[in-house]
């Protein structure tokens, strides 16, 4: 697994992506990083994502590189790469553009997705 995730992250702020799910199986598959036992590319729909982690947890527990999901397991409706110290990488809902935010009340995740 290399490690380049983050620089590819980073290197999207400010693009659009038609959804949250497209802009983390892209990051994840450029960086081919693979969640344990993974076999394919990252798929870019947020159910698939959710079975393609290798652990799913909470919020707290997450480490640099997790996913972190809003919704149900059974019907996610938005994810995001966590960065750690509360900052996460994904597409903001209102224009469609990828930006690094910040974990808050208000827009807090439901669950997250170990990847490693």
């Amino acid at each position: 697994m290399t490690n380049n995730w983050l620089d590819i992250a980073l290197a999207q702020l400010g693009k659009k992506y038609h959804s949250s799910g497209a802009f983390v199986a892209f990051v994840m598959n450029a960086s081919q990083k693979q969640a344990v036992n993974q076999t394919g590319d990252w798929s870019p729909e947020l159910i698939d994502l959710t079975h393609e982690v290798y652990q799913v947890g909470t919020v707290p527990e997450s480490h640099p590189g997790d996913l972190l999901f809003w919704g149900i397991a059974q019907q996610p409706y938005s994810v995001g790469i966590y960065v750690g110290g509360g900052h996460f990488i994904s597409v903001n809902e209102r224009d469609a553009t990828v930006k690094m935010q910040i974990l808050t009340h208000n827009w807090y995740p439901t669950f997250s997705g170990s990847t490693s």
